[in-house]
């Protein structure tokens, strides 16, 4: 993961919450955060407005159950861009990670899925943490062999 935060226009977000995403002629341009503990909490104060952050690509990785499980996959069955969200299956440690690696990818122009967001989609079997550096390998393999937009 160290080696992808060095490259140039790579950051990474901790305890924050994409509420939504920004989606223009058919292409994620980004998404709209907000602070991880103000987005479980809107019922309970006033609203705290949240940040837009575009962005060419979004990579999305976010899964488990909870309030942010597969957000982006989720997002967008419900605006109509992808067809169905099949649910993770079982943990199987023995053939989770082929099958991340393997269906990692470009979902719709500008997002990027991996990880649990992947499982979900497509209904591969959950994985454990010890996976997660695999996540942005594999999406850093599709940026490199991606058309710049």
């Amino acid at each position: 993961m160290s080696k992808v935060l060095t490259r140039p226009n790579v950051k990474l977000f901790k305890a924050v919450a994409a509420e939504d995403l920004i989606v223009r002629e058919g292409r994620d341009d980004g998404v709209v955060r907000n602070y991880a503990l103000v987005s479980m909490n809107h019922n309970t104060q006033s609203c705290m407005d949240p940040n837009v952050m575009e962005a060419k690509v979004v990579v999305c990785s976010c899964g488990h159950d909870g309030p942010f499980g597969a957000m982006g996959v989720k997002r967008l069955k419900s605006i109509g861009m992808i067809d169905s969200v099949l649910g993770m299956n079982a943990l199987d440690m023995n053939t989770a990670e082929d099958a991340i690696v393997k269906l990692t990818r470009e979902i719709v122009p500008g997002m990027i899925v991996t990880g649990m967001e992947v499982a979900e989609v497509d209904g591969a079997p959950r994985m454990v943490n010890s996976l997660s550096r695999y996540h942005l390998e594999c999406a850093v393999e599709h940026l490199d062999h991606r058309p710049s937009y």
